[in-house]
């Protein structure tokens, strides 16, 4: 290499060596900078992300305080002998989306299916939380679908005792 090296002129050496540096800064970027900045700049995104999630939460947690407000015995009824049913459908009623509940049957012994069309996804979750919360009814199944509206779904969601 020494000998080809010396064999070249002055400039040819100057070209070959310029032409070696750049080579070297190439691939220090492509190999070491590039990837460093990439995941930065993903992880300034994920963080951008979580900060929009997080804001969208505590304004959430802050509706469902205020409802809680208006009426601090939501779902403060004792279970008894109600039925699923009527704990459910009193429940919807309370959280003002009774309306847009298209039915409510029974699914077995201790199941209820209720079929839902453009529903107030935010009173929903509530409701299914306080249901559970509240009165152990937990969700056994649910298929929903954004409505035309926004913050609205329809679909229907399984509850069980």
């Amino acid at each position: 290499m020494k000998d080809w090296w010396d064999t070249l002129q002055a400039k040819e050496q100057l070209v070959t060596s310029l032409g070696a540096i750049v080579v070297v800064i190439a691939i220090l970027y492509l190999v070491v900078w590039s990837p460093i900045a990439e995941s930065r700049n993903n992880k300034i995104m994920r963080v951008e992300s979580k900060r929009e999630t997080l804001a969208w939460m505590s304004q959430k947690r802050l509706e469902v305080e205020h409802l809680k407000r208006i009426n601090p015995n939501l779902f403060n009824q004792a279970i008894g002998n109600r039925s699923l049913l009527a704990i459910v459908d009193t429940g919807a009623k309370q959280m003002g989306i009774r309306n847009s509940i298209t039915r409510i049957a029974p699914n077995g012994e201790d199941k209820v299916q209720i079929s839902l069309e453009n529903t107030a996804f935010d009173q929903l979750i509530v409701l299914l939380g306080e249901l559970e919360r509240r009165n152990h009814i937990q969700v056994a199944d649910t298929s929903l679908n954004k409505s035309e509206q926004i913050g609205k779904v329809s679909g229907s969601v399984t509850l069980s005792r």
